[in-house]
């Protein structure tokens, strides 16, 4: 069986097994998942509306605190008022106020009580309740306790403050549209004096308080219960609560806690959530129908279930398309390895777009390029190698035959008393001497500088005028590693075509200057110069990639040293030609600071 089963994946081709896998491994779990959503869609959705339904009543407690809050400190206004306390006092004492003053406080502190309220957008109305039925009442502050609807405040000697809930403030009689569902926190005035001066009577909306207490919505009922079990909620005809509203208080008064609980009632599935108010010594109610919020949800889930198998099938065509697409990529450049391997490295790297996989085709074209320069610098390093290792040779064996004959001439010279030819000849057997040893080793800065003040002097003998060598190298820089016969050929080029064309006594100048991780030797004439154009072709053949020979002349001299110099160190190293027409040449060479040495 188990064969079985290897020889028929086997069989399959690489866009099916990963098309297969992605379905397997990713469909079946989803769907899977999705039967089981909408297995516990039902709980889902009551923990949901439980939630909701606390936040919901846990939103309406925090109004009625804030609302009682607002209540208490505007009562405290108006009580702390001194010049209303001052003026209803008068008015107890049965002082006979003067027009002027009863004017004055009523457009300075009626004005601005008023103010208060209108600057307030959660306050409906304040209004002050006066025990005096002969004083002139100050619309809309200051009315006569005949106008109260808080009938238990005036009854009730000891009770000190009150609310009232749920009327409609008629207070004007000729208002076309009274205000309904008022509330209000009506507090007595005390006095030292008198006792009670009057009644504050703080009015806000209900539906300010309660959002939607009294609105008409199929799915959702909300009722305030007060102190003495008073029920407020919309009682209109049309809503279809009425015929529950007893059952609904039976749930709830029966634990005589806050409760958060799905029930049954007429065969309709509801969410009651009750709140208690200590603010108003009272409850709040809240019961959601779920059948009501969860019907549509509940009848929608099997279209959307069809619909997820509809995107799954078409998921699993566009993916064994996209796999179909990549496998073809890969096969591409899976050619183009092989062909890697086979040793062709000029082969194209096909287009393979701009996702992961174009990435990695382009990394492997980045890498063969890569191999192909390091070939390619290989190539050449060997090839000047060769070149500089049998032109060294040929130096060697031409310079040995003349080192000897050039010891018998001195001794010559030497027994005839010729001591300035002995000279010459010595100086001239130094230089030989120094390039038999060939050109595969560096040098040290002080080395090449000898060997650059023996050519010198040799080239002095020829010359009618003298060529003078200034140097000014640090001491840091004598022992630094440069290439052999790197600064003779740049001395060579200076007398051939700078100075040699002036024929007057002149200067060689050669400075050294270090720098952090590099160092730079100057070497300047005082010949001829070139022009910008001359500069610019000089500077064009050194940096031009060809082959180089030996020989000296047309720059390839310096493109020898050039080469050598980046063989050696890298290619953010060499030499920089600068010169100014009639005045000086000066050639650069830079190359790293060994701290070693």
């Amino acid at each position: 069986m188990r064969r079985i089963r290897q020889s028929w994946t086997n069989n399959l081709k690489i866009t099916e097994k990963i098309s297969l896998t992605v379905f397997c491994f990713a469909f079946i779990p989803i769907l899977l998942l999705f039967l089981v959503i909408i297995m516990n869609l039902d709980e889902k959705e009551t923990n949901d509306r439980i939630y909701l339904a606390k936040s919901s009543v846990n939103q309406i407690h925090a109004n009625v605190q804030k609302t009682v809050e607002l209540c208490n400190v505007s009562t405290q206004v108006f009580i702390n008022n001194g010049n209303l306390t001052n003026y209803l006092e008068r008015v107890h004492s049965g002082e006979k106020i003067l027009v002027e003053d009863i004017i004055r406080f009523s457009r300075e502190d009626i004005v601005s009580m008023e103010r208060l309220v209108n600057s307030n957008p959660y306050l409906y109305q304040i209004h002050v309740y006066v025990d005096n039925d002969s004083m002139l009442e100050m619309i809309p502050i200051i009315y006569r306790k005949s106008r109260m609807k808080n009938t238990q405040m005036i009854s009730d000697e000891n009770l000190q403050y009150s609310w009232l809930y749920d009327y409609t403030d008629d207070l004007f009689q000729f208002s076309s549209n009274p205000t309904e569902h008022v509330m209000s926190l009506t507090t007595k005035m005390p006095s030292y004096a008198y006792g009670n001066l009057g009644y504050v009577e703080v009015a806000v909306k209900m539906e300010d308080v309660f959002t939607g207490l009294f609105d008409n919505n199929e799915a959702k009922w909300t009722c305030f219960v007060d102190q003495a079990k008073n029920r407020y909620y919309n009682k209109a005809e049309d809503n279809r609560w009425n015929t529950i509203v007893e059952d609904i208080m039976s749930v709830a008064s029966d634990s005589g806690q806050e409760i958060s609980k799905k029930v049954k009632l007429q065969g309709e599935n509801m969410l009651i959530t009750t709140k208690n108010i200590p603010e108003l010594g009272g409850s709040y109610i809240e019961v959601i129908s779920l059948d009501k919020f969860g019907t549509t949800l509940a009848k929608m889930s099997w279209l959307y279930l069809l619909i997820l198998l509809g995107i799954m099938v078409l998921l699993i065509g566009v993916i064994h398309l996209v796999v179909k697409t990549m496998v073809k990529r890969f096969y591409m450049l899976f050619g183009t390895l092989k062909e890697v391997q086979g040793g062709n490295l000029n082969v194209e790297v096909p287009d393979c777009g701009t996702d992961e996989l174009g990435e990695l085709a382009n990394q492997i074209g980045i890498m063969l390029e890569k191999i192909r320069v390091l070939i390619k610098d290989n190539l050449d390093r060997e090839i000047l190698a060769k070149n500089s290792e049998i032109r060294a040779l040929q130096n060697q064996i031409n310079a040995h035959f003349i080192y000897n004959v050039l010891e018998s001439v001195k001794m010559m010279a030497e027994i005839e008393e010729k001591y300035d030819i002995a000279d010459a000849v010595t100086s001239l057997g130094i230089m030989l001497r120094y390039s038999m040893k060939g050109l595969a080793k560096n040098v040290s800065v002080r080395q090449e500088i000898e060997y650059i003040q023996n050519y010198i002097a040799l080239m002095n003998l020829r010359f009618d005028y003298e060529i003078y060598l200034s140097l000014n190298i640090p001491e840091a820089l004598w022992e630094q590693e440069i290439p052999k016969m790197s600064l003779q050929p740049i001395v060579e080029n200076a007398i051939s075509h700078g100075i040699e064309d002036i024929a007057e006594d002149t200067n060689i100048y050669i400075k050294g200057i270090v720098m952090r991780q590099d160092f730079i030797i100057e070497i300047t004439d005082q010949g001829k110069g070139m022009t910008e154009d001359e500069v610019k072709r000089l500077k064009e053949k050194i940096d031009e990639d060809i082959e180089v020979s030996g020989g000296t002349g047309s720059g390839i001299g310096l493109k020898n040293v050039q080469d050598r110099i980046q063989i050696h160190f890298g290619k953010e190293y060499g030499i920089q030609v600068s010169s100014r027409y009639g005045c000086y040449t000066k050639v650069s060479m830079r190359l790293p600071f060994d701290t070693n040495v």
